[in-house]
């Protein structure tokens, strides 16, 4: 069972011209969490469902969602009443799949942003990305291992995240190691990468189409860095 919500987006993408098909077996990434129609009435984050994204460097798109109980008391002029009121966010997460003999090193990496507050709109001055950066343990200078390197030789890809910034904030890279619990059946994808940004209301979740470049733009990279290093990965 999967929310309503990832129709919606299957649809959203799709006007933004990428294709999709909604999985209906279990993955073996959706296995981090239990699946959203199992909270009823509780705290906690959920398994939302998946896409399978045809033509795109991205292999499979993640929705997970957060909810949260509050009592709430009656406030004049306020948008809720008393009682038990649910708080929802969601999370879009990207994995990229390599093939099974890819062995990835400790990499790890965000972006830090710094804001320009202006009187009418903010716009973004710059960002970094920290972390570790390299996908090898190797000592650095033997190997083009370092991923930042190459995102941020690409301009155009920098054009992008100084527009997209202001909204996304926070991008992490990472590599990703699937769960495993026995007795449960998951189909694996062999997802060595995941991309996310921050917790985000439902309606925040349909990104525009230069944001969907940028991360299209980021597993490109990513994967191209990944698939040259192949025979020091294994």
């Amino acid at each position: 069972m999967t929310d309503p919500v990832l129709e919606k987006i299957q649809k959203h993408f799709e006007s933004l011209g990428l294709r999709s098909s909604i999985v209906d077996e279990k993955l073996d990434f959706e296995l981090d969490y239990k699946e959203v129609h199992l909270m009823d009435g509780k705290n906690g984050v959920g398994t939302a469902g998946s896409l399978r994204l045809e033509n795109s460097p991205i292999d499979h798109l993640h929705i997970i969602k957060k909810q949260e109980y509050a009592k709430c008391d009656f406030a004049v002029g306020g948008h809720v009443g008393m009682g038990i009121h649910i708080h929802s966010w969601y999370k879009i997460r990207f994995f990229l799949s390599f093939p099974e003999s890819i062995k990835l090193g400790p990499f790890d990496i965000g972006t830090i942003t710094t804001i320009k507050k202006g009187l009418l709109h903010s716009e973004i001055e710059s960002f970094v990305w920290n972390g570790f950066q390299k996908l090898t343990t190797l000592p650095p200078g033997l190997v083009r291992d370092n991923v930042a390197d190459a995102l941020y030789s690409d301009k155009k890809l920098q054009q992008l995240m100084m527009k997209c910034l202001l909204k996304e904030r926070t991008i992490t890279i990472s590599r990703y190691s699937p769960p495993t619990h026995k007795g449960i059946n998951a189909k694996p994808t062999n997802s060595k990468i995941k991309i996310e940004s921050k917790w985000k209301l439902q309606k925040d979740l349909f990104i525009d189409r230069d944001t969907l470049d940028m991360y299209e733009m980021l597993a490109e990279i990513v994967k191209s860095t990944v698939n040259s290093l192949k025979y020091h990965l294994k």
